[in-house]
């Protein structure tokens, strides 16, 4: 295969032999974050197709991230984060119905939020428990435990 077919899956492919998992996250949130801004211009321009196709590849890489949430070794943590990521997809969902631009700007401020605790886990700075805590602050479910974070590749 050559440079020139290659697809993005490609892309991924390499990405994900090469680059940590903690890493790989980083990178989907800011996917995520840069979806949702084009979304919102979108939103303010009028430009339904855009604003429609743009949520539709955030709604993916949210239920990526929640589908590699390994629940045996994650525990409640990986509960509590799939209950983040399933309420920022109801979230997203309902932007398709409002084409509401400040909750669009609310879901990305959280996104930012869980995206700058991710990186500072990928640095080493901070313990993978203070994602669930992040996504239980900012989701508002009831109790956690600290756990550790595993994603099944």
């Amino acid at each position: 295969m050559t440079a020139m077919t290659r697809t993005p899956f490609h892309a991924y492919s390499k990405a994900n032999h090469t680059v940590a998992k903690t890493r790989q996250v980083v990178m989907l949130y800011d996917g995520a974050i840069r979806f949702l801004q084009q979304a919102k211009s979108a939103m303010e321009q009028g430009d339904i197709s855009e604003r429609y196709n743009k949520l539709v590849r955030v709604g993916e890489i949210v239920m990526g991230l929640q589908s590699c949430l390994d629940f045996e070794q994650g525990g409640n943590t990986a509960k509590v984060l799939y209950d983040f990521y399933a309420s920022v997809d109801m979230r997203i969902m309902a932007l398709h119905r409002t084409n509401d631009a400040r909750a669009c700007e609310a879901i990305i401020h959280d996104l930012k939020e869980m995206r700058d605790v991710w990186d500072r886990i990928d640095r080493g700075a901070t313990a993978p428990e203070q994602a669930a805590k992040a996504a239980a602050e900012l989701s508002e479910p009831s109790g956690i435990e600290a756990g550790t974070i595993i994603f099944s590749a």
